[in-house]
């Protein structure tokens, strides 16, 4: 994608999808990994934190831009 504009409608709405699942993925591995440290009292680095939580941060951006392309569309 190189623009968001360039792309036609059935594309954005695949991408949608394949974003959604991705983010959901990634946000059921974040709190599988949080709640399997927390029961084995390890200490979970807190840089892994900030790796998952800002991939995630990144696709509802990209979620959110396609969102808005879209509705600008229809």
């Amino acid at each position: 994608m190189k623009y968001i504009q360039d792309e036609n409608t059935t594309s954005l709405i695949v991408t949608f999808f394949v974003f959604v699942i991705i983010c959901f993925l990634v946000i059921k591995w974040d709190i599988y990994e949080t709640k399997k440290h927390e029961i084995e009292g390890e200490y979970r680095d807190f840089l892994s934190k900030v790796r998952l939580r800002g991939a995630v941060l990144i696709l509802l951006i990209a979620i959110f831009s396609i969102v808005k392309e879209l509705y600008k569309r229809f």
